[in-house]
Formats: structure tokens, sequence, C-alpha cells
């Protein structure tokens, strides 16, 4: 059953290996990642960091956002428990800052209240702009992601809280104008669980206000998409206008008729987000976008995620029992202070 556009063969990376059906494994290509094909599809080429890369100047600040609304109203991706995503957040953070010295949280009361005052854990600097938030629907859970890149100031990379970056992975490697986990297969037609075409007939029709650089794309047959399990880079004026952008596509008057058309919102996340970071890079001018997987099919590939030392779990894995014990295992032993803590916080549910 597809949700939010993986469907029951998405495969995961968890603990530097990665776990996917075994009919998956067998015939990766035309299983299909989320249910399109990918056999005729080649993707773009980026820079791809490995271990042992090192860059003269790499990037310092690792991001975190928590617009707390999705989560508390069940839109968007679940977690098992409370306790499973608390543990996310303990192991995200933990790992990552071994690896940035500058560590960042954009969040809003809610989720000061949790990560900060419940769960204590140290960011070096917390915003509550996600207040603004109020009253926008909770359907767009990337809303709060938008926010947080276009708060930033300097060379960043934003991490999702269900993204783990294991010892070795090469954060001294990371210096690309645009970064993000890999390029991603996004055609224009309605077929798979990128719907740009959808989007855009229904903001034209309309009226709406549909950014020139994303109208263009589309029309263009544009491919491409970025998975922003990470994303960052050192190009910051244009990540901030991309999540301008993005947020004036979800936030617009403008739009409203468009996306009263279009249901569930929660599916056009990916357009707003990652299919419009796709057209900014590959729809003007070159942009140089290092990505930690070439490709959607590596991040499938066993020993190139056991090599990149990268964890993420996408969509319906967070709900998965086998995952949440692994969370608890892994906190359990790695971090033990703030599993206690947890403990202290959620008490044995």
């Amino acid at each position: 059953m597809s949700r939010y556009g993986y469907d029951g063969y998405t495969a995961v990376a968890i603990g530097g290996h990665l776990l996917a059906p075994d009919n998956f494994r067998e015939d990766p290509i035309h299983h299909g990642y989320g249910g399109i094909p990918e056999s005729a599809w080649h993707p773009p080429r980026v820079r791809v960091v490995r271990p042992g890369d090192r860059v003269p100047q790499p990037i310092r600040r690792a991001v975190w956002s928590f617009w707390s609304a999705p989560y508390r109203l069940q839109h968007g991706r679940h977690w098992v428990d409370d306790i499973s995503h608390a543990l996310s957040w303990i192991l995200s953070f933990r790992l990552a800052s071994r690896h940035f010295p500058e560590t960042a949280l954009v969040t809003d009361d809610w989720g000061y209240e949790l990560l900060i005052r419940r769960l204590r854990l140290p960011f070096g600097e917390v915003t509550v702009t996600l207040n603004g938030l109020a009253g926008q629907n909770p359907s767009w859970w990337a809303l709060g992601k938008l926010y947080a890149y276009r708060e930033q100031s300097e060379p960043f990379l934003h991490i999702d809280n269900d993204v783990f970056l294991w010892p070795g992975f090469p954060a001294e490697g990371l210096s690309g104008e645009v970064i993000a986990q890999n390029p991603e297969h996004a055609p224009v037609s309605d077929v798979g669980y990128y719907r740009p075409t959808a989007v855009a007939t229904a903001i034209r029709a309309t009226g709406g206000f549909l950014p020139p650089e994303l109208g263009d794309y589309i029309d263009n047959a544009g491919d491409v998409a970025l998975c922003t399990g990470v994303i960052g880079g050192t190009a910051v004026p244009l990540l901030r206008h991309y999540a301008d952008l993005g947020i004036r596509l979800v936030e617009s008057a403008e739009n409203r008729a468009a996306w009263r058309r279009l249901a569930p919102l929660e599916d056009y996340n990916l357009v707003v987000e990652q299919y419009l970071l796709g057209a900014l890079c590959w729809g003007g001018s070159a942009i140089d976008v290092h990505c930690v997987f070439g490709s959607q099919h590596e991040t499938f590939r066993e020993e190139i995620a056991v090599a990149q030392r990268f964890t993420h779990l996408i969509a319906s894995a967070k709900s998965d029992l086998r995952y949440a014990r692994w969370l608890a295992h892994r906190v359990r032993n790695h971090f033990p202070a703030d599993f206690e803590i947890v403990r202290r916080v959620f008490g044995d549910q």
C-alpha cells in the first residue's frame, strides 16, 4: 500500500547496512522504487562524497528542525510511539554532533519543551521560529524544514531526525554548493509518487503562483529531484531563495484554490521540497551538486551504504517494530544517560 510516496518495496538503510525485502534485492530495478521502473533512467552526474575525502573548508554547521504540529496531529510519517521518536532525536543529534562542531535546532515552543527541557539535548543554538507556523495546514510537513533552510546565513547541513551519521561518515569532505542525500527519479507524468504536472496544472488553471524555474522544468520534462534526508550546502543565497519559493508555493493565497483541488496534500510535499530543488539545480545554470549517494539505486546497495556510514529510516520504516527495538538497543548501549532520561520522561510504554 502506497503511503506518502513509498510502497512496500522501499528499502531503508539501518545501522550502516541496507535492509530490503528479499524479492527487492533480487531485482531492485524492476520491482521499482516507489513503484517507478528505473531501468531506462540514468541519474545525472553529481559529486559523491566518499570515505577519506577532505576539503579545505568543510561545512561545520549541522541543523535540525522540528515543527511539532504534523507530529502531534499524526500527519506525514508516523513513529511507533513517542519513545521511538525521542530516541531517534537522541541518536541523530549525538552522532552528528561528533562530525559538526556547530549545532542548531529550529523548532516551536512544543518542540523546545520536548527536546531541550525534557530530553536535555545540548544544541548549540535554538530558535523557536516555527511558532510562526501556527494556523498552517499540518499536512505540509516539509514547511518547517523550508523555514529552517531559509533561516540559515552560513554553509550548513540540515539533517532529518530519522537520519544517522555513524562514525566514519565523510563529513569532512562536504563542500558542494548544494548537498543532498541522492538524486531521485521524478518523471513529470503522474504515474509515480512525484506528480509535478498535477501541481502545475492546478496552479495554472486557478491563476496561482508557479515559480518560473519550476514551470519551465516541468514543461521541459525535468525528471530529477533530490532526496532531502540531508540537505544544505555552501550556496546559502540559492538555498534561501529555494526555501522562499517553496514557502510561497504552500502559503500563497493565490494557490489556495489549486491546493483544494489536490488531495491528499501530504503527497505534494515531495514536489514542493525535493522536485523544486531539482528544478533549481538542473533547470537553469549548472550547480555543483554533492551527494551522499550517486543515485537511488546506490542507496539499495549494501556495500555502498556500509561504506558511507549513513542510515535513513525512510517513510514507513519508522512504524516498523523491528526498528523501534533497534533504536532502543543503540541508544541504551551507546548513550545510556540519554536513555535513562527517556525512561524518566515517558515511563514504560
